[in-house]
């Protein structure tokens, strides 16, 4: 690295980690050079912006307002500075290597491919060349013109203030054999029980592009969930997809068939094997709207009563907002039914209402903030013979956390959940929280 040239070094470090260094004795350049170097674009692209005017036509001061531009996510004020440097100084290479990144977080992928081609051009150095074709790669991963594998490795610890979804009643009140209802009690293992948990998954992708416009992907996912006490309640899922996608100008189409498995105490409890659908529109670069359907056989071994078909239907919103704190929103709505294949256990057939919503924000660009909300709504069609109610649920659900990324592809999670779900029916009504943190390792090639 010793061999390299000043400008292709700073070449270097705005392809691999974009700190450049600018020599300037000028207080304020170096101020901002200072929080780029720390991270804190947006205050740097502060800093410079009401100085335009003035500085504007320095290479120094254009350079730095580009890089900080870029990466606090002013994208169009970024690439602009960085053309006034290139009208100075045409082959400077660190300045088109930016503008291909602007472009590139700009969405304009053909213009970042063609100023990256233009740096290659011009022979830099083995490592520049590397670092270039590294970025070009990630563009062809990004827009499915390059087969892509991902996986992940997850480990976290947390509390879980209810590890079965059971009611905190002592008793019930249930019919035996359509006798008037009488009162039964509950064994502390129908009843809710707290736990220190350790959780674990792991998960593998792929997508492999077929055409320009259409690829095929599938996906491997495995989950466990370890109680402390109580490990009768232990729980495992693994759940696979396989599926097509295509593209036709701002419209994307999905079909996938999915399936699944959920495991207690190291016993099938539930299994699952579907076909989901889902149509995608980009509105603009910052709002898209979709419509998803999913049809589902769900089969419990152990209770073949339960066996039943899953309907769902819904549609959802999604928008971005301007800035660089990455403000993401989304709603979605979805109504469905779930139909048991015995007609004597139809009490057991429920219509589904739902509504998500959610969003985050980046604290700094190490650091972003998350939240959740849902709701459900459950209404079952007939009579349960045993409790002599229709049952009605309303299931509440809400998390937040923080995602911190310290780099080399991990990011660590503290998440707190809550969960309630009312219901006339005193078995099926609980609460319950859980507080974890979770170390996740993500590998792309």
């Amino acid at each position: 690295m010793r061999a390299l040239s000043s400008k292709r070094w700073l070449l270097v470090m705005a392809l691999a980690m974009p700190s450049l260094l600018f020599a300037a004795d000028d207080a304020l350049i170096n101020q901002a050079r200072a929080l780029v170097k720390a991270g804190d674009y947006k205050a740097a692209y502060e800093l410079l912006l009401p100085l335009e005017t003035e500085r504007s036509g320095s290479v120094e001061y254009d350079m730095l307002l580009g890089l900080s531009g870029v990466e606090a996510g002013e994208n169009s004020r970024g690439i602009f500075a960085l053309e006034r440097v290139l009208a100075l100084e045409p082959n400077n290479l660190e300045a088109r290597a930016l503008i291909a990144k602007g472009y590139f977080k700009a969405g304009e992928t053909d213009n970042a491919k063609a100023e990256f081609k233009n740096v290659l051009s011009q022979k830099p150095s083995a490592e520049i060349t590397k670092l270039i074709e590294n970025n070009m790669s990630a563009i062809d991963r990004a827009t499915g013109q390059k087969t892509a594998f991902a996986a992940y490795l997850d480990f976290g610890l947390g509390h879980d203030s209810n590890i079965s979804s059971a009611t905190s009643a002592s008793s019930i009140n249930v019919s035996i054999a359509g006798s008037p209802l009488i009162q039964l009690q509950l064994t502390s293992a129908s009843q809710k029980q707290a736990s220190n948990v350790v959780n674990t998954g792991a998960g593998v992708s792929v997508r492999v592009p077929i055409s320009k416009n259409v690829s095929a992907f599938g996906s491997l996912a495995g989950t466990s969930k370890m109680n402390w006490s109580a490990s009768q309640f232990d729980q495992s899922s693994l759940d696979y997809s396989v599926g097509l996608g295509f593209k036709h100008n701002i419209d994307q189409y999905t079909v996938a068939l999915q399936g699944g498995s959920f495991s207690l105490d190291g016993k099938t409890f539930r299994e699952a094997m579907g076909i989901s659908g889902q149509w995608q529109r980009n509105l603009s670069d910052k709002n898209e709207v979709s419509i998803f359907a999913q049809a589902s056989d769900l089969e419990y071994p152990g209770s073949a009563v339960r066996d039943a078909r899953r309907y769902i239907l819904g549609g959802g919103w999604g928008h971005t907002f301007e800035g660089d704190k990455a403000k993401v929103t989304y709603l979605s709505a979805y109504t469905g039914q779930e139909n048991t294949d015995n007609a004597n256990f139809n009490f057991l057939s429920n219509d589904i209402y739902g509504l998500r919503a959610g969003g985050q924000m980046a604290i700094n660009y190490k650091l972003v903030a998350f939240t959740g909300f849902s709701y459900e709504r459950r209404q079952y069609d007939v009579q349960d013979p045993t409790f002599l109610i229709t049952r009605r649920d309303s299931q509440y659900d809400f998390n937040l956390g923080l995602r911190y990324l310290p780099g080399h592809n991990f990011t660590i999670k503290p998440q707190l959940s809550y969960i309630n779900n009312h219901s006339n029916n005193e078995l099926y009504q609980f609460d319950r929280y859980v507080l974890s943190v979770n170390v996740r390792k993500d590998f792309n090639w």
